[in-house]
């Protein structure tokens, strides 16, 4: 390839800097083809509630809206809200030529049902869930992954508060309950489970209320301590040494000999497995209680009830083959560890009078009865209701549930929440527009917690279908939603959106390898092959240092994130100018879109059109078309020059931002 930016000019071919000039004319609002003509309060139809509200701020606040958005300003936003990536080509041809009054709708309907819906929205839940996949070998098993439990949940429109209820009160391993990642994910850490149910589930920052009263909210030391509580000392992670020995059937660089010695103990523990599996079946799909260990303690396999068998044929390993062959037995029972998480039916959680609350040494002092902090009154329900189930009960029946659930997703497909960061819900941080949080609030519990019911009724509103062009009147606005807010794509749909853009079949380039090879195979790629990475949901997370969607902001999910870092980079322009990816990704290869476009012998300002559709879901202005036809000369032209072109348009602001 010979796209390097740094070169001097005079080294550049005639084409490429023609496309330079393609490249350096865009804006992030768009092209000449966007309806950026003033609006005022007539043009402003109201499709419902949403509507009616938004447009009566404005009209209050004296500020006009702008004129709805074009056709292909909208497909390609709404394609990247709800399925996370641009649409094709094809697709883009096909909705422009629809005369339907209703096509907009249909559309959404038809995008709220696709499976790539879970897929885009699964990485909105992995950062808030803080999942991995790439650095905790058991969260994220390839049956029943939790990446892949939380798409599935999605896909399937579970209810939220079902889908909350499920996470919150998971037991059992993660190899056939999915949602315990939730726990292991901080096995022996429940601070960070309070931190995510309120602030994901609640909307509220109360992690300074663990060791002091919040300086800046309401919040008290007890009333962090009274939602540990809810969790700890009965809900605990422990290995399972059944499903242990029963792992070491599959163990790896282990002799014949010692796999011989352990064969009495691996069946029986498959028998053991074959019999838990009746009894869970009989009892309902509730996890068997494991004997003996506490809140977040890490048993070792040669421990408990079958530690002096192990441990016996560990020293019979090592008289007979040696300290290292007793080693590799040791090595190969960590790897064949499983973990589970179950609930005891007692035990009470005390108050640190001083240091960590995980920490088993510190002082401890008087009971905390478990507290829900948002209604203090409500009382824990008498029978066999646990504390974690008595706590979502809590949370879904207050209001506060619902109002954040809405909120985050106005958030992700306005660019802002009603409520601003979306987990700083408090008195001092009003929504901008309270009305339109009631409205979707109600209709969420109306609808028992549909969420696409809530997505449908936003995506519909003219409040979503303004053009992100400003006027001169709103241009200073930035909360009163006269027009669209301009967003870059987050690393994931940036990713995607340049794979169906140049017409790929396999993952982009990495590090000088592509997907496949650098994660060995996929977990489900879309597309049917079940062994290829090809989109951003079959790579791993947190992605490696220095990889395209570490470059491009995606986060290492250490720490709760409830919005992507939106600042650019030089390493993400150079990412862009020079980098593998873009590089290997237009390049005319057998099955590529530009090979396609060669192979059809189609005229240059034919091929400009089809790259302009593919990559920004419209046609190209005149101005554009005279552009191409300086490069594109010929039928078909020259393969560098479709490459370069390609390059060009893929580097543009306009393909980075979702406007």
């Amino acid at each position: 390839m010979r796209r390097y930016v740094p070169c001097a000019a005079p080294l550049l071919g005639a084409g490429l800097l023609v496309a330079f000039a393609v490249w350096f004319s865009q804006t992030p609002q768009g092209s000449a083809t966007a309806h950026a003509g003033p609006g005022d309060a007539s043009n402003f139809f109201i499709s419902n509630d949403i509507d009616k509200h938004v447009l009566a701020r404005l009209v209050a606040e004296k500020v006009e809206p702008s004129a709805a958005s074009s056709d292909e300003e909208f497909i390609r936003r709404v394609y990247l809200d709800t399925v996370g990536m641009i649409p094709t080509g094809a697709e883009t041809k096909r909705f422009l030529k629809d005369t339907s009054g209703d096509k907009r709708a249909k559309l959404i309907d038809n995008l709220l049902q696709d499976e790539r819906f879970g897929n885009h929205w699964a990485v909105l839940w992995g950062d808030l869930l803080r999942e991995h996949s790439n650095s905790r070998p058991q969260e994220g098993t390839v049956r029943g992954s939790y990446r892949e439990w939380i798409r599935d949940q999605l896909n399937a429109n579970v209810p939220y508060d079902r889908f909350v209820m499920e996470l919150v009160t998971a037991t059992g391993q993660a190899e056939t309950n999915a949602a315990v990642n939730f726990y292991l994910r901080d096995e022996a850490d429940r601070i960070e489970t309070v931190n995510t149910v309120a602030g994901v589930f609640m909307g509220t920052r109360m992690a300074c209320a663990q060791c002091h009263d919040h300086p800046f909210d309401s919040w008290e030391q007890k009333d962090f301590h009274s939602l540990m509580a809810f969790f700890a000392p009965r809900t605990m992670v422990t290995t399972d040494p059944v499903a242990t020995m029963a792992n070491m059937r599959n163990a790896k660089g282990l002799r014949k000999e010692i796999l011989d010695l352990l064969e009495p103990e691996i069946k029986e523990a498959e028998e053991e497995m074959a019999a838990r599996a009746k009894r869970t079946e009989m009892a309902g799909n509730q996890a068997e209680l494991p004997s003996g260990t506490g809140m977040g303690m890490r048993k070792r396999p040669d421990k408990g009830p079958r530690g002096a068998e192990l441990r016996k044929i560990n020293k019979e390993v090592e008289e007979k083959f040696g300290a290292k062959a007793a080693q590799a037995l040791q090595g190969a029972l960590r790897r064949a560890v499983v973990k589970q998480v179950a609930e005891r039916t007692s035990g009470d959680y005390l108050m640190p009078e001083e240091g960590d609350s995980q920490d088993a040494k510190a002082k401890k002092g008087e009971i905390v009865a478990p507290t829900f902090p948002w209604n203090p009154e409500r009382k824990m329900p008498g029978g066999e209701v646990s504390r974690r189930e008595a706590l979502v009960l809590f949370m879904v029946e207050s209001r506060r549930f619902a109002e954040v659930q809405v909120n985050r997703l106005w958030a992700q497909v306005m660019g802002r929440g009603l409520v601003d960061p979306v987990d700083d819900f408090r008195p001092k941080n009003p929504a901008t527009h309270p009305e339109v949080l009631k409205y979707l609030a109600d209709e969420f519990v109306k609808s028992k917690f549909d969420s696409k019911h809530v997505l449908r009724l936003i995506l519909n509103s003219s409040t979503y279908q303004r053009t992100s062009m400003p006027t001169a009147n709103n241009r200073a606005d930035k909360e009163l939603y006269s027009h669209h807010r301009v967003r870059r794509m987050t690393a994931e749909q940036l990713f995607d959106s340049i794979l169906v853009a140049t017409g790929r079949d396999e993952g982009l380039t990495e590090m000088g390898r592509s997907a496949v090879q650098a994660l060995g195979g996929g977990r489900g790629a879309r597309g049917g092959n079940n062994n290829q990475a090809k989109w951003a949901f079959d790579m791993a997370t947190p992605a490696p240092e220095g990889s395209f969607l570490s470059t491009f902001n995606q986060p290492d999910r250490q720490q709760l994130e409830v919005a992507r870092d939106e600042s650019g980079s030089i390493t993400q322009a150079m990412e862009l100018l020079n980098g593998q990816s873009i590089n290997g990704a237009v390049q005319v290869r057998p099955g590529s879109l530009g090979q396609q476009l060669l192979e059809a012998k189609l005229p240059g300002d034919t091929v400009a059109k089809e790259l302009y559709l593919a990559a920004f879901s419209r046609y190209p202005t005149a101005d554009e078309l005279r552009v191409a036809g300086i490069v594109l000369k010929g039928a078909p032209p020259p393969k560098e020059m479709v490459e370069d072109f390609h390059w060009a348009l893929l580097n543009s602001r306009e393909f980075l931002f979702i406007k």
